[in-house]
This record gives C-alpha cells, structure tokens and sequence, in this order.
C-alpha cells in the first residue's frame, strides 16, 4: 500500500510538471503562422499607353476549395472581343495532365498535353511544338525549351548563386546563346519568383502545379541594363513590380507588372 501511495505522489507530480511545462511553452513561445497567399490577377503595364491606367494585359487565376489552380484568363481592357481562357484538368492523383486553351475571339480551341518525370515536365500542343522544363531536387528551374519540330529549339538557361537566387539568364536558339541577362543586388525580406521573361499563363501554371520555382531568397534590385522598383503591401507582398532601363545614364520607365493577392 505504501509503494502504491508513492507511485501515485510519482504520477501526480510527473503531470504537474508536464502540465507547468505545457504552460511555459504556451506563455513564452507563441509560434505565429505565417499566412500564406494566393495570386488572383496579374496585369502587364505598357509606358506607352495611359489609358486604362497603363494596363496592357490582364491575367485572372482561379482556384478551387483546395486551393489548386483550376483557370487562367487572359483579356485586354482595350478589347472587349479578346479574351482567352486557360482550363486546368488534373488526374486521380492531383497531378496536371492537360490545359484546354478556348479562344473567345476566334472559337477556335486547342488542348495541350502534359508528361512528367524526374527533373523534367512536358507540354505538348497539338502541332509540333513541346515545351519542356527542366529542374533538380530543390525544384528550382534549370532550364526552359520551347521545342518547335522540324524548325528550332528556344532555351533559356538559368543560373543561381549560394542563395538560390537568380543571378543569370542565358537565352538563345539551336545551343547557341544569343543574349545574356544578369540579376544583381537582392533585397532579402521576401521571396519573389517573376522576372523579366516569365510567362503570366503557362510559366505560371506550370509553377503552381508542379511546385517549381525561378528564386530563392530575396528580390533583384538590378539587371545589367536597369533596376527595379517594388510597391509592397502591409502582407509583404509585391503589388507592383516597375521597371526601369538605363543606357549611358539616360534613364526610362519601361513599364512593368502589377499584382493582387487573397489569403490562401
């Protein structure tokens, strides 16, 4: 009966402790979330036009209750007719297998067919056109082709420093590099992953349904003929991106890309 009695006082104060610890942790360690958040819309902004507030295009993104991209629509505000809708079709296990592409403007549709295996993803049209991407273990982007058969092979080649961010773009046609562009000065606070070259409607969806990514840490502040300038929100988030050239000094907006968010 007494070692019953000790064993018990034992228990007890082995939940007490447990218990005060528990209270510890919650009182001196409140681990805070960071939210997470969805892009809705993207619009290209062209310096040259003023009307509409220097919109060019517009991209909407759709999502289901799983969050996962299901549309992508693409419309000018200039042009009432154009509009083109991007329809996202997954298999049993989630994974992208087709888009279909309807042309508002023309009624003319076309389905895009998507393979996968290690480090590589393939769209292919219902020409002779594929479009490859190429990535290593982190998903990080190595490299883009836009594959047109019988005709030539576009490539864009990505390159990136110890923190993963983009420092350099090689493109060019056939294996030979026709223009070089670098990224410099990074701003380290958030993550963006668009850039000069990226692609609003299949780069985009190709990024959300497979997990790739151009950066990694931070934002370019330059590239070799300019800088960039960012508006952020109170989330973090990049609202606009605008972008500047500078050649012998003379300086030029040159347009650049807008932003919405919701909360995933």
């Amino acid at each position: 009966m007494k070692n019953f009695k000790n064993h018990l006082r034992f228990d007890l104060l082995l939940i007490l402790i447990i218990i005060g610890a528990t209270y510890s942790c919650s009182d001196d360690e409140v681990i805070e979330s960071k939210k997470e958040y969805l892009i809705t819309q993207i619009s290209t902004l062209d310096a040259t036009q003023p009307d509409f507030d220097g919109v060019d295009n517009i991209w909407d993104y759709e999502y289901d209750e799983d969050q996962k991209l299901i549309s992508v629509t693409q419309y000018n505000p200039r042009n009432t007719f154009y509009k083109i809708e991007n329809r996202l079709s997954y298999d049993t296990n989630g994974e992208l297998v087709k888009i279909q592409v309807i042309n508002n403007s023309t009624q003319l549709q076309q389905d895009y067919l998507i393979t996968y295996e290690e480090g590589k993803v393939s769209v292919y049209g219902m020409g002779n056109d594929i479009t490859n991407y190429y990535y290593n273990s982190d998903r990080f982007l190595t490299r883009t082709e836009s594959v047109f058969i019988g005709s030539n092979t576009n490539f864009l080649n990505y390159f990136r420093n110890s923190n993963n961010q983009l420092v350099k773009i090689e493109g060019g046609t056939d294996g030979v590099t026709q223009y070089i562009t670098e990224y410099m000065d990074f701003e380290t606070s958030n993550t963006f992953q668009y850039y000069l070259y990226t692609n609003p409607t299949k780069d985009f969806i190709m990024r959300y349904a497979f997990n790739f990514k151009y950066n990694g840490l931070g934002k370019p502040l330059s590239w070799d003929y300019g800088y960039y300038e960012y508006d952020i929100d109170n989330n973090g988030n990049v609202i606009e991106m605008k972008i500047f050239s500078d050649f012998n000094n003379v300086r030029e907006y040159e347009g650049g890309m807008r932003f919405r968010y919701k909360e995933k």
